[in-house]
């Protein structure tokens, strides 16, 4: 299933809804993975910039994210250093 726009996705999530107890190995239950997948498709495509969730981290077994700043303190202190 392709969704395309925002009523076709929520047709999807109604149609899921109704297949949740359905028996596994059955052709509802096939018809529900599709959906799910279809629904996890347009999800992750439409997140743009207002996404949440862990980032890809760049150094595997590090805390470091590509968003962590290289010195210590808030950027707004920067303004606040002077010259001696």
């Amino acid at each position: 299933m392709l969704i395309q726009s925002h009523t076709d996705y929520a047709a999807a999530a109604e149609r899921a809804n109704a297949l949740s107890d359905a028996p596994e190995g059955s052709a509802a239950a096939e018809e529900l993975k599709g959906l799910v997948a279809a629904l996890r498709q347009w999800d992750e495509d439409h997140r743009g910039d207002q996404r949440n969730g862990p980032e890809a981290n760049p150094e595997p077994g590090t805390n470091r994210s590509p968003d962590d700043l290289p010195v210590a303190g808030l950027p707004g202190n920067f303004g606040k250093l002077k010259l001696d």
